[in-house]
């Protein structure tokens, strides 16, 4: 008895009512004649024409066996949760999946998934966007995949996570064959776990490509960004070499140099940021403007500090300028604290060391603060989102960074 999760418990099957049988389009008269069945396949209203065509080319076998197993599958599908549009997509696109026994394959692969706690629409979702499950992966097979993945990711809630949020298609993956020699490969490079199972769960594509690739990349980003193996970095460099290709890599090379960084500034900065590699000219042009052309630091201090780099100019940066504009201009600060430890500062604390203190004093200092950042906030600019793209926050990686 196939014990349901969450939306329904399988009763009985109930065979579906044959339709008449009417001159196929995609079959032969003949054919028909010899295997009823095909008539009925190929009028179903759950088959598109190719789908039953296909299944018509199968060879003969029982015709009520056939017609039977077509009807317990498409009943088992709707008893489980799907809809006739959902059925109709997987039949349509696995019409094989017809002849299947439902006893004997298709409730013991559902079982393994509930029981693994994939249930309910999360169940409805995962053999919709990907019904070759059902089909093309042995239940073993699909139980033996499930626990290598909770054994790489640690638990059986991060290993469905990584199935149902991120990746469907990782159980019909060569999981053995690419994430298996991977996870070691990285493991070798001094990458540590909870890095891996992080990597996994937001990007699971790069861990299941072809391990040559993944061999070659670790060695570019010691060769090409100067990372070392043992450097908190090189985990985010080998994200952002896989994220660019050769040949981009090297325009953005390029592009800083326009703006007359030198070969040894680019490095530098890819060590200790290497994100800053993904960002756009304009960005990069907003940033030399306000920290170099306005404020006067040299693009030394830039390549050692690449973070302020990252911010957005219009709701970070200069909001919190203003505020120290003001506070300088008062004579309310009794230490004039550097450019980094300003921007870089998260905004509570920045709140508390800032803005708060001097609310008697400046009670609308507040106000401003609060309404630059919501005015800025709507101004249209570019979302630098590497960091969550790499699943490392800016204060992480400012202290892997030291």
């Amino acid at each position: 008895m196939l014990n349901l999760c969450s939306n329904g418990v399988r009763g009985s099957t109930l065979l579906l009512r044959p339709r008449a049988v009417v001159r196929p389009h995609s079959a032969s008269t003949a054919s028909i004649a010899s295997d009823p069945s095909k008539g009925y396949l190929v009028n179903n209203p759950a088959l598109s024409r190719g789908a039953a065509s296909t299944l018509t080319k199968v060879p003969v076998c029982r015709s009520a066996e056939k017609k039977n197993n077509s009807n317990s599958t498409i009943d088992f599908l709707k008893e489980i949760g799907f809809d006739d549009s959902q059925v109709k997509m997987i039949v349509n696109s696995h019409p094989k999946l017809l002849r299947s026994n439902v006893e004997k394959t298709l409730i013991p692969k559902i079982s393994v998934l509930q029981d693994f706690g994939i249930c309910g629409s999360e169940l409805i979702s995962l053999i919709a966007s990907t019904p070759s499950l059902l089909k093309n992966v042995s239940t073993k097979t699909l139980l033996a995949k499930l626990h290598f993945l909770k054994s790489i990711l640690g638990s059986v809630e991060n290993a469905r996570n990584a199935i149902v949020k991120k990746a469907s298609w990782l159980l019909s993956a060569s999981l053995t064959h690419t994430l298996q020699p991977n996870f070691e490969l990285l493991k070798s490079y001094g990458i540590p776990d909870d890095r891996l199972q992080k990597l996994l769960l937001r990007n699971p594509k790069y861990l299941c490509s072809k391990p040559e690739w993944v061999q070659e990349t670790l060695v570019r980003v010691e060769q090409v960004l100067g990372i070392p193996r043992d450097s908190g970095m090189f985990i985010v460099g080998f994200l952002v070499i896989l994220s660019v290709s050769k040949k981009n890599l090297k325009l953005k090379f390029e592009m800083f140099k326009r703006y007359a960084w030198s070969e040894s500034d680019v490095l530098e900065m890819a060590k200790r940021y290497p994100q800053c590699l993904l960002i756009s000219e304009a960005k990069l042009k907003t940033g030399m403007d306000f920290f170099v052309n306005k404020l006067g630091y040299e693009i030394g201090y830039l390549a050692a500090h690449p973070s302020l780099l990252t911010y957005s100019m219009e709701e970070h940066i200069l909001p919190r300028y203003a505020v120290m504009q003001v506070l300088q201009e008062k004579k309310l600060m009794k230490r004039n604290p550097s450019i980094l430890s300003v921007m870089t500062v998260s905004e509570s604390r920045f709140l508390d060391a800032y803005v708060l203190p001097f609310k008697d004093n400046l009670p609308e200092l507040y106000e401003a603060y609060a309404r630059k950042k919501s005015v800025d906030s709507s101004v249209q600019k570019e979302s630098f989102q590497s960091d969550e793209f790499i699943g490392i926050s800016k204060q992480e990686h400012l202290h892997l960074a030291e």
